[in-house]
Protein backbone atom coordinates (compact mmCIF):
# COMPACT_ATOMS: atom_id res chain seq x y z
CA UNK A 1 0.00 0.00 0.00
CA UNK A 2 1.54 3.33 -1.03
CA UNK A 3 2.25 6.01 1.58
CA UNK A 4 -0.54 8.57 1.73
CA UNK A 5 0.52 12.18 2.17
CA UNK A 6 -2.87 13.32 3.46
CA UNK A 7 -5.19 15.94 2.02
CA UNK A 8 -3.82 18.34 -0.58
CA UNK A 9 -6.64 20.89 -0.98
CA UNK A 10 -7.17 23.80 1.47
CA UNK A 11 -10.64 22.43 2.35
CA UNK A 12 -9.25 18.96 3.02
CA UNK A 13 -6.46 20.36 5.18
CA UNK A 14 -8.96 22.44 7.16
CA UNK A 15 -11.15 19.38 7.75
CA UNK A 16 -8.13 17.30 8.72
CA UNK A 17 -7.02 19.91 11.26
CA UNK A 18 -10.31 19.36 13.11
CA UNK A 19 -10.08 15.53 13.20
CA UNK A 20 -8.99 15.30 16.84
CA UNK A 21 -11.32 18.02 18.11
CA UNK A 22 -14.03 16.65 20.41
CA UNK A 23 -15.49 19.73 22.09
CA UNK A 24 -13.30 22.68 21.00
CA UNK A 25 -12.94 24.01 24.56
CA UNK A 26 -9.16 24.34 24.22
CA UNK A 27 -9.37 26.19 20.91
CA UNK A 28 -7.91 29.71 20.72
CA UNK A 29 -10.87 30.77 18.58
CA UNK A 30 -14.53 30.63 19.61
CA UNK A 31 -16.23 27.49 18.33
CA UNK A 32 -19.57 28.66 16.95
CA UNK A 33 -21.92 26.41 15.00
CA UNK A 34 -24.48 27.89 12.61
CA UNK A 35 -27.23 27.01 15.11
CA UNK A 36 -25.36 28.86 17.88
CA UNK A 37 -24.44 31.91 15.77
CA UNK A 38 -27.44 34.13 16.81
CA UNK A 39 -26.71 33.44 20.49
CA UNK A 40 -23.00 34.19 20.01
CA UNK A 41 -23.71 37.42 18.13
CA UNK A 42 -26.15 38.54 20.84
CA UNK A 43 -23.52 37.87 23.53
CA UNK A 44 -20.91 39.75 21.50
CA UNK A 45 -23.24 42.75 21.05
CA UNK A 46 -24.19 42.88 24.75
CA UNK A 47 -20.58 42.63 25.90
CA UNK A 48 -19.40 45.27 23.42
CA UNK A 49 -22.17 47.65 24.53
CA UNK A 50 -21.40 47.07 28.23
CA UNK A 51 -17.60 47.22 28.01
CA UNK A 52 -17.16 49.73 25.12
CA UNK A 53 -13.56 48.79 24.18
CA UNK A 54 -11.47 51.29 22.18
CA UNK A 55 -8.01 50.90 20.68
CA UNK A 56 -6.00 47.79 19.87
CA UNK A 57 -5.18 46.62 23.41
CA UNK A 58 -8.72 47.05 24.67
CA UNK A 59 -10.08 45.20 21.63
CA UNK A 60 -7.60 42.36 22.20
CA UNK A 61 -8.62 42.07 25.86
CA UNK A 62 -12.29 42.32 24.90
CA UNK A 63 -11.90 39.38 22.47
CA UNK A 64 -10.46 37.26 25.30
CA UNK A 65 -13.40 38.21 27.53
CA UNK A 66 -15.81 37.26 24.75
CA UNK A 67 -14.17 33.86 24.16
CA UNK A 68 -14.13 33.11 27.91
CA UNK A 69 -17.79 34.13 28.35
CA UNK A 70 -18.82 32.07 25.31
CA UNK A 71 -16.91 29.01 26.50
CA UNK A 72 -18.49 29.29 29.95
CA UNK A 73 -21.91 29.11 28.27
CA UNK A 74 -20.79 26.16 26.13
CA UNK A 75 -19.56 24.23 29.18
CA UNK A 76 -22.94 24.77 30.87
CA UNK A 77 -24.67 23.34 27.78
CA UNK A 78 -22.34 20.34 27.74
CA UNK A 79 -23.01 19.75 31.44
CA UNK A 80 -26.76 19.86 30.78
CA UNK A 81 -26.33 17.31 27.97
CA UNK A 82 -24.36 15.15 30.40
CA UNK A 83 -27.20 15.43 32.92
CA UNK A 84 -29.63 14.19 30.26
CA UNK A 85 -27.25 11.34 29.42
CA UNK A 86 -27.09 10.27 33.08
CA UNK A 87 -30.92 10.18 33.19
CA UNK A 88 -31.35 12.96 35.74
CA UNK A 89 -28.66 11.70 38.16
CA UNK A 90 -25.85 14.00 39.24
CA UNK A 91 -23.21 13.42 36.55
CA UNK A 92 -20.47 13.58 39.20
CA UNK A 93 -21.98 10.62 41.07
CA UNK A 94 -22.64 8.55 37.97
CA UNK A 95 -19.63 6.31 37.12
CA UNK A 96 -20.34 6.64 33.39
CA UNK A 97 -20.24 10.47 33.38
CA UNK A 98 -18.17 11.30 36.48
CA UNK A 99 -14.88 11.79 34.63
CA UNK A 100 -16.43 13.97 31.91
CA UNK A 101 -18.37 16.08 34.45
CA UNK A 102 -15.20 16.73 36.48
CA UNK A 103 -13.40 17.76 33.27
CA UNK A 104 -16.18 20.22 32.40
CA UNK A 105 -16.01 21.74 35.88
CA UNK A 106 -12.26 22.30 35.49
CA UNK A 107 -12.84 23.95 32.11
CA UNK A 108 -15.54 26.20 33.57
CA UNK A 109 -13.25 27.31 36.43
CA UNK A 110 -10.48 28.00 33.93
CA UNK A 111 -12.71 30.10 31.66
CA UNK A 112 -14.19 31.99 34.60
CA UNK A 113 -10.69 32.81 35.85
CA UNK A 114 -9.71 34.04 32.39
CA UNK A 115 -12.92 36.09 32.14
CA UNK A 116 -12.30 37.81 35.48
CA UNK A 117 -8.60 38.45 34.81
CA UNK A 118 -9.26 39.98 31.39
CA UNK A 119 -12.13 42.06 32.77
CA UNK A 120 -9.73 43.53 35.36
CA UNK A 121 -7.17 44.14 32.60
CA UNK A 122 -9.76 45.95 30.46
CA UNK A 123 -10.75 48.13 33.43
CA UNK A 124 -7.06 48.98 33.98
CA UNK A 125 -6.59 49.88 30.31
CA UNK A 126 -9.71 52.06 30.36
CA UNK A 127 -8.51 53.89 33.51
CA UNK A 128 -5.18 54.56 31.79
CA UNK A 129 -7.04 55.84 28.73
CA UNK A 130 -9.18 58.14 30.89
CA UNK A 131 -6.08 59.50 32.65
CA UNK A 132 -4.41 60.09 29.30
CA UNK A 133 -7.50 61.87 27.96
CA UNK A 134 -7.64 64.13 31.02
CA UNK A 135 -3.96 65.11 30.89
CA UNK A 136 -3.21 65.30 27.19
CA UNK A 137 -6.42 66.00 25.27
CA UNK A 138 -8.04 69.40 24.93
CA UNK A 139 -11.48 68.02 25.69
CA UNK A 140 -11.57 66.67 29.22
CA UNK A 141 -14.14 64.11 30.40
CA UNK A 142 -14.18 66.10 33.65
CA UNK A 143 -15.46 69.10 31.70
CA UNK A 144 -18.52 67.13 30.65
CA UNK A 145 -18.98 65.97 34.25
CA UNK A 146 -18.72 69.59 35.43
CA UNK A 147 -21.40 70.63 32.89
CA UNK A 148 -23.72 67.90 34.16
CA UNK A 149 -23.19 69.09 37.75
CA UNK A 150 -24.04 72.67 36.75
CA UNK A 151 -27.24 71.51 35.04
CA UNK A 152 -28.23 69.41 38.06
CA UNK A 153 -27.56 72.33 40.43
CA UNK A 154 -29.67 74.65 38.26
CA UNK A 155 -32.50 72.11 38.25
CA UNK A 156 -32.36 71.84 42.06
CA UNK A 157 -32.36 75.65 42.42
CA UNK A 158 -35.32 75.97 40.04
CA UNK A 159 -37.26 73.35 42.00
CA UNK A 160 -36.43 75.05 45.31
CA UNK A 161 -37.49 78.46 43.90
CA UNK A 162 -40.75 76.98 42.59
CA UNK A 163 -41.48 75.50 46.01
CA UNK A 164 -40.72 78.82 47.73
CA UNK A 165 -42.91 80.69 45.24
CA UNK A 166 -45.76 78.25 45.89
CA UNK A 167 -45.38 78.85 49.65
CA UNK A 168 -45.42 82.65 49.10
CA UNK A 169 -48.54 82.36 46.96
CA UNK A 170 -50.23 80.22 49.61
CA UNK A 171 -49.35 82.82 52.25
CA UNK A 172 -50.72 85.66 50.09
CA UNK A 173 -53.92 83.72 49.41
CA UNK A 174 -54.45 82.99 53.12
CA UNK A 175 -53.78 86.67 53.96
CA UNK A 176 -56.37 87.84 51.43
CA UNK A 177 -58.89 85.28 52.66
CA UNK A 178 -58.41 86.43 56.26
CA UNK A 179 -58.68 90.11 55.26
CA UNK A 180 -61.95 89.46 53.43
CA UNK A 181 -63.43 87.71 56.47
CA UNK A 182 -62.21 90.22 59.10
CA UNK A 183 -62.69 93.94 58.31
CA UNK A 184 -60.69 94.95 61.45
CA UNK A 185 -57.69 92.93 60.20
CA UNK A 186 -57.82 94.79 56.87
CA UNK A 187 -58.06 98.13 58.73
CA UNK A 188 -54.95 97.33 60.82
CA UNK A 189 -52.97 96.40 57.68
CA UNK A 190 -53.92 99.74 56.06
CA UNK A 191 -52.87 101.67 59.20
CA UNK A 192 -49.48 99.90 59.28
CA UNK A 193 -49.02 100.60 55.55
CA UNK A 194 -49.81 104.30 56.08
CA UNK A 195 -47.35 104.54 59.01
CA UNK A 196 -44.66 102.88 56.93
CA UNK A 197 -45.13 105.22 53.95
CA UNK A 198 -45.02 108.33 56.18
CA UNK A 199 -41.50 107.50 57.40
Amino acid sequence: MPNQSGPNTPEGKANSSRNAMRHGLTSMKPVVTEADRPEFEALEAHLRFSLAPTGFLQELTYSRILISAWNMQRVLKLENALLDQSLGEDPLSNPDTEKQAALYQRYYARFEGSYRANLRELERLQRLQLTSDIHFNEVSPLGALHDIQIIQRAQRDAKRNAQQQAKDEDFDASLIAEALQDPDFLKRIREQHDQFTKR
